[in-house]
């Protein structure tokens, strides 16, 4: 799976104010954050998938992906032009 393509569609579902910036931005940095955020959101969805999912996991994975969210706008509003396509 890729989980950066997956954590890239997610973001620009999650951000659309931001949805362009998400679309064009190609580096290492940003890269591996969406990768990271493809793989808790695909892991908070599995747990909230269960019969009884552990309430702790789940808001584990819920402030997991906050952080990567504000994270990933820090890094945009500071990200130079040049750094995008």
């Amino acid at each position: 799976m890729d989980f950066e393509k997956i954590g890239r569609a997610r973001m620009m579902m999650r951000l659309p104010r931001h949805r362009k910036q998400i679309s064009d931005a190609n580096f290492l940095a940003i890269n591996d954050l969406l990768e990271a955020y493809g793989l808790a959101a695909m892991k908070r969805d599995e747990l909230r998938e269960q019969l009884m999912p552990e309430p702790a996991s789940v808001d584990e994975y819920d402030e997991l992906c906050q952080k990567l969210e504000d994270d990933l706008i820090r890094m945009l509003a500071s990200v130079s032009p040049r750094m995008v396509r």
